[in-house]
């Protein structure tokens, strides 16, 4: 965590907090004028998760995640199963929202590590990298 938030821009973090403050998924709000170049209106554009209907999607959802918590992350899935069959694994564990990175219980991690290779197989030189 010394280096926390690397690898995230403060864009993704203005991003965030203009979904939460919207209570809605959208695209980037960037002000009324550049939106209307960006998207032809003045806000931004809803994401219908329910279009999402070819990439396999895995959810492991931390019932301890004050990012992405359980009621928000189980209307996401219940939104993107209306529209097909993309979510391929829904799990939810104790953990927060970290827990990937620092968490002491690795076993999720591997169930996650086997969903990823039957989904996007790599080889075995490749595998090593993991």
């Amino acid at each position: 965590m010394g280096h926390f938030p690397a690898g995230a821009s403060v864009q993704e973090f203005w991003h965030y907090a203009q979904n939460v403050n919207s209570h809605n998924m959208q695209l980037f709000d960037w002000g009324s004028t550049i939106n209307k170049q960006k998207y032809g209106q003045d806000t931004p554009p809803v994401v219908h998760l329910n279009t999402i209907t070819d990439v396999p999607i895995a959810m492991f959802v931390g019932t301890e995640d004050d990012l992405g918590d359980v009621t928000d992350t189980r209307w996401a899935r219940d939104s993107i199963k209306s529209g097909g069959d993309a979510i391929v694994h829904y799990e939810e564990m104790k953990a927060g929202h970290a827990s990937f990175l620092i968490g002491k219980d690795m076993t999720w991690v591997d169930r996650a590590k086997k969903l990823i290779s039957k989904y996007n197989p790599v080889s075995e030189v490749e595998n090593t990298l993991y």
